[in-house]
C-alpha cells in the first residue's frame, strides 16, 4: 500500500512538473518576433501600432519601449528570459517605426504626438501597474507618461532616457548625426545598429533591421526623430519637459538606470541627473554596463537578469 502511494505521489509530481514544463514551453514559443505574431491597435489620426502580445496573459505586465533607429525586434533575446518568469510582454512599435504606420505627413511626426499616439495604446490596453523597460526615444516618450500618469507604473528602469529641457549641451558629434539621418542617402536602420553596438552583428540581423523600411517614404519618422529633441528652452517641446520634470521627481516608486560605459558626449551624466532628480531612484542600484549604445544588443542576458531581479523584487 506504501509502494502504490508513492508511485501515485511520483507520478503526480513528475506530472505536475511535465503541466509546467510545457506551459513554459508555450510561452517561450509566443515569443515570436515574426511578422505573422504581430496585432495591431487603431491610435488617434488614423494610425495603426504594431505590438506583440507574449507570454502570460494572467502575469504582471512588462512593457518593453525600443527607440531610435529600430523597433520591438531589439527585444528578441531579452523577451523570452521575462516570458520565462511567467509575466505578460508588451513591446509597440513606435509610429514610423518597424511594422506600425509609416506617416505620409512629415508634419505629425512630433514630440507631443508621438507621446499622444503612445498614450492612446496604453490607453486601449488598459495597461496598469507597470513595470517598464524603455531605451532612447522609448525612454523619452514614456518618462512624460511616468510623470504625467504614475499610477500607472509599478516600476521603472530607463536607459538612455531623458527629458530635455533645451538648456543642455549638444554636442556637435550628436547634431552631426541629426544632420546624416536627415540628410544621407547611405541612411540605413541596420547600419547605425551594427554601429552603435560593440558586437559585430550579422548580416542577416542587419537586414532584420532594415526589413520594416520598403519605401524611401517610410523613412521619414525615423530621419526625424534625432531632431526632435529640443535645443532651446523656448521650444514649446522643451516647456512641455521642464513642467514634466517637475512631476517625475516626486514618482517614488522604483526607478532604476542602466547605462553603458560607451563615452557618448550627449549621454554622459543623464543617467546621473536622474538618479539625483527621481525620488524613487534614490537608494536603489544603479547599472554601467559594458556596452555601446545598443545594450540590447550588446548585454542581453545582463541586462535580462537586471530587470528580472528588479521586477521579481518586492
Amino acid at each position: 500500500m506504501k509502494y502504490f502511494i508513492f508511485l501515485l505521489a511520483t507520478l503526480a509530481i513528475t506530472l505536475s512538473s511535465c503541466l509546467h514544463r510545457v506551459k513554459q514551453d508555450a510561452n517561450t514559443r509566443n515569443a515570436s518576433f515574426e511578422l505573422s505574431n504581430y496585432q495591431y491597435l487603431d491610435v488617434q489620426d488614423s494610425l495603426k501600432m504594431a505590438y506583440l502580445d507574449l507570454g502570460n496573459p494572467e502575469g504582471d505586465i512588462v512593457l518593453l519601449m525600443h527607440g531610435e533607429p529600430n523597433y520591438s525586434y531589439v527585444y528578441r533575446n531579452i523577451a523570452p528570459n521575462l516570458i520565462k518568469e511567467g509575466y505578460r510582454v508588451i513591446i509597440p512599435d513606435l509610429i514610423g517605426f518597424g511594422y506600425s504606420s509609416k506617416p505620409r505627413d512629415e508634419e505629425i511626426i512630433s514630440y507631443s504626438n508621438h507621446t499622444k499616439w503612445l498614450t492612446q495604446f496604453i490607453d486601449q490596453l488598459q495597461l496598469n501597474n507597470i513595470r517598464l523597460f524603455a531605451h532612447d526615444w522609448g525612454a523619452m516618450l514614456t518618462l512624460r507618461i511616468v510623470a504625467g500618469q504614475p499610477i500607472r507604473f509599478q516600476k521603472v528602469a530607463i536607459s538612455y532616457g531623458y527629458l530635455f529641457e533645451g538648456t543642455e549641451t549638444i554636442p556637435e558629434s550628436f547634431k552631426g548625426f541629426i544632420a546624416y539621418a536627415k540628410n544621407d542617402s547611405s541612411f540605413s536602420p541596420g547600419n547605425i545598429m551594427n554601429w552603435g553596438s560593440n558586437i559585430s552583428l550579422a548580416d542577416s540581423i542587419v537586414q532584420k533591421y532594415n526589413q520594416p523600411f520598403q519605401k524611401i517614404s517610410d523613412y521619414r519618422a525615423v530621419r526625424k526623430f534625432p531632431s526632435l529633441i529640443p535645443q532651446q528652452s523656448s521650444d514649446k517641446e522643451a516647456i512641455i519637459n521642464q513642467k514634466l520634470n517637475k512631476k517625475l521627481a516626486l514618482f517614488d516608486k522604483p526607478f532604476i538606470t542602466i547605462w553603458g560605459n560607451h563615452k557618448d558626449e550627449m549621454w554622459i551624466g543623464k543617467d546621473t541627473l536622474l538618479q539625483e532628480m527621481v525620488e524613487g531612484a534614490k537608494d536603489q542600484t544603479h547599472y554601467t554596463l559594458e556596452s555601446n549604445h545598443f545594450i540590447q544588443e550588446d548585454q542581453a542576458e545582463q541586462l535580462s537578469a537586471i530587470l528580472i531581479d528588479f521586477f521579481n523584487a518586492n
